[in-house]
């Protein structure tokens, strides 16, 4: 992908790949264990966006993106999947702990007062203990976990909607329809590697 796109010659090497520009050129090598760091299989897109020794994103054909992707092997995908949720659930339980625990609504008399939410508690709790099981124990059954984490949110973003009486009706659609694109990869990504032993993120 550029100003003047081109077309490269990928080799699949059981120790590396190897990235040619032109016939008989001598490649870039990105060795195996660079994959998904320095050198990054973006599925979705069929991107395969490449940093060291040369920084340059190519544009894949659907056959070129299922043969990196089993190159790369599901353990490795898998893991790679689950750190781009990982690193994030940890902050957001945190926040929502902390929102369960003070919450200021307003009492009787008008005076904003502390109040507890449980079930924003337990949703809390559960992406913290998601985050911790993919930082030390990772498996498939993680990403059930996230999504069951995401479905608790949206109930309780939901809910909070309702009892607004419908205000703030954008923002609601739009993290409830995030957490529906969350609930849906999620699933994928679990049928995709249930079985597959995930080394530590």
């Amino acid at each position: 992908m550029g100003k003047t796109p081109k077309e490269w010659t990928l080799t699949f090497h059981p120790p590396h790949l190897a990235l040619a520009d032109a016939p008989g050129a001598q490649p870039y090598v990105i060795l195996r264990e660079e994959v998904m760091k320095s050198a990054t299989l973006m599925e979705g897109m069929r991107l395969f966006v490449v940093q060291q020794p040369r920084k340059v994103a190519f544009k894949l054909t659907p056959e070129a993106t299922a043969a990196i992707a089993e190159w790369i092997g599901k353990p490795k995908l898998a893991a790679y999947y689950l750190r781009r949720r990982y690193v994030w659930a940890l902050p957001v339980g945190v926040l929502w702990i902390i929102g369960s625990i003070w919450l200021p609504a307003r009492g009787p008399a008008g005076i904003d007062s502390p109040r507890f939410d449980p079930f924003q508690l337990a949703v809390g709790l559960a992406l913290v203990v998601s985050w911790a099981f993919a930082k030390w124990r990772p498996h498939p059954a993680v990403f059930l976990a996230y999504i069951l984490s995401f479905v608790g949110m949206a109930g309780e973003i939901i809910l909070r909607w309702i009892s607004a009486r419908g205000s703030g009706w954008l923002g609601a659609v739009a993290v409830l329809v995030l957490l529906l694109w969350l609930v849906v990869t999620g699933l994928r990504q679990f049928s995709r590697f249930r079985g597959t032993r995930i080394a530590r993120v």
